[in-house]
């Protein structure tokens, strides 16, 4: 395992490695990459590049936030609950009880953190379409928008699109 400072951009080189073997290996004519949490989509992105075949990106979605004694919650307020039981603020019941409520559904942690920032920015980018980074993972928009990503790689791979051509 690589030193931890440079587990970052292993991480990313993994992801895309892994897009461009399994691409090349079954002779993929074009891929829908479902990316979801941090490096992740950086490196789907990076091996899509290498193979160069029409490509949409449709993540699985946000989770939605949790809530706690009338507040909305995500995952930083569990790592602030960890610094508040460490002061002595709020005890373990209470610590506990924050964690199992910050993130109540499936899907990339609530908020825009890397995960969620980057499918937006793939959106931004003409690779994924509109509400990628946004339509939460358990919601039936999130299905329809999986069905239209199908069509749009369809509607590439009629026209001849490539990846490149898309960021170009």
């Amino acid at each position: 395992r690589p030193p931890r400072s440079t587990l970052f951009p292993y991480t990313m080189l993994f992801r895309s490695d892994s897009v461009e073997t399994m691409a090349n290996a079954h002779q993929f004519d074009a891929l829908i990459l479902v990316p979801n949490c941090d490096k992740i989509v950086h490196g789907m992105i990076m091996g899509a590049l290498r193979v160069n075949v029409p490509t949409v990106l449709i993540s699985g979605g946000p989770m939605r936030a949790g809530e706690y004694k009338g507040k909305k919650i995500d995952l930083v307020t569990v790592f602030e609950g960890v610094g508040k039981f460490k002061k002595g603020e709020i005890d373990l019941k209470e610590l506990k009880e924050i964690e199992a409520r910050a993130c109540p559904s499936c899907g990339s942690c609530s908020g825009m953190f890397t995960a969620n920032t980057m499918n937006c920015l793939a959106e931004v980018l003409g690779i994924a379409l509109p509400g990628n980074g946004t339509i939460p993972a358990d919601q039936a928009a999130r299905i329809r928008l999986a069905k239209e990503a199908g069509r749009q790689i369809m509607a590439l791979v009629e026209q001849g699109t490539s990846f490149r051509q898309l960021l170009g």
